[in-house]
This record gives structure tokens, sequence and C-alpha cells, in this order.
């Protein structure tokens, strides 16, 4: 199974929105590639939290905003 254009599409569009590094949006493309031609399993926790870290360091946020969260 690939991923559906309309996914790779919405992915690129709210990165884009987000004023967020194209990159970011590759690797969440990437990350959803693997996962649905079966190359990477969803509840492997251990290569989740990796691509994980990927993600987080490739998001950009103002302090205050992250402050927000927690």
């Amino acid at each position: 199974m690939s991923l559906d254009s309309k996914v790779t599409e919405g992915i690129r569009d709210a990165v884009a929105e987000a004023g967020q590094d194209p990159k970011l949006a590759q690797r969440l493309v990437a990350w959803m590639t693997a996962v649905t031609s079966g190359n990477e399993d969803v509840n492997d926790s251990d290569a989740a939290e990796r691509r994980l870290d990927v993600l987080y360091e490739s998001t950009t946020t103002s302090r205050r905003d992250a402050e927000e969260l927690f």
C-alpha cells in the first residue's frame, strides 16, 4: 500500500501554513510512507521515538508557544 497523494499534499500544506521548513514535511511523508509500505512498524516504540526526536528537532516554535504546551 502506498501513501495516498492527498495525505502527502495535506502534510506539505500544513507544514507550509505553519511556517515550518519544507524538510519537516519531507520527514513526515517519509515516515508515513515507511509505515504504509510495511517497512516500519507503527507499534515499534523505539523506532517511533527516534522518528519523533528527528521531527522535534526539525520543528520551530516561539518560546512562548512552547511554554504554553506545559
